[in-house]
């Protein structure tokens, strides 16, 4: 990986303390390591949106939780039912077992159909911004889906923002491919600075596409 070059944006990270700046100057990565490296990039992006002024919808979060709670208590009712010190002996307990083990996997199934053709690389869906946003007119009332993709061993960070209305259709798609080489040095080191001020400019593309 290269060295950035870019200085930071005036005013960029004042108004903190000096912990704060020596956490973010010290944040760094082994280079190669593309699990790690996915991980900083993507909380960064989702703090650009905070920091934009999108909340984050955690009706997609709260449904796959309860979901997988649900799973657990077929499972739990499958083991110890009708009680926890003297369940249900075997072969009496097999119409029980086999509905709770049915029930177990086709939520299991439901889950993971869900992760990979619903949710596949998202990392975020957003509320529609605040009034105090700086996208308030431009992007009120829409959501936005945040997905993220950084191949193995590939230097290329692929972020694609998809906006949906109301009724939830895609009524616009933005995508941009941003070199890790402009963020990260040779020796790890995470200028995210500057990888924020990136997104912060991918966010105002799209909210400038929604005022033509």
């Amino acid at each position: 990986m290269g060295k950035p070059t870019r200085q930071p944006a005036e005013g960029k990270g004042k108004g903190k303390g000096k912990e704060s700046e020596n956490e973010e100057m010290v944040k760094s990565v082994y280079p190669g390591d593309t699990a790690t490296t996915k991980g900083f990039l993507d909380d960064a992006v989702v703090q650009s949106f905070e920091d934009a002024g999108f909340g984050e919808d955690h009706f997609l979060s709260n449904v796959k939780l309860s979901m997988g709670a649900l799973a657990c208590i077929f499972a739990l009712i499958a083991q110890f039912w009708p009680n926890p010190f003297k369940p249900m002996p075997f072969p009496e307990s097999r119409p029980l077992l086999l509905v709770c083990t049915v029930l177990y996997a086709l939520l299991s199934f439901a889950l993971q159909m869900i992760m990979t053709f619903y949710e596949q690389d998202a990392i975020l869906y957003t509320l529609p911004p605040n009034e105090t946003s700086p996208f308030w007119n431009s992007l009120q009332k829409k959501r936005v889906k945040v997905s993220t993709r950084l191949p193995r061993f590939s230097i290329n960070y692929t972020v694609t923002l998809e906006v949906k209305d109301g009724s939830g259709q895609v009524v616009d798609t933005h995508k941009a491919v941003l070199k890790l080489t402009d963020y990260f040095e040779e020796n790890g080191t995470f200028h995210e600075d500057f990888f924020m001020e990136d997104i912060e400019a991918l966010i105002s593309a799209l909210a400038a596409k929604k005022t033509q």
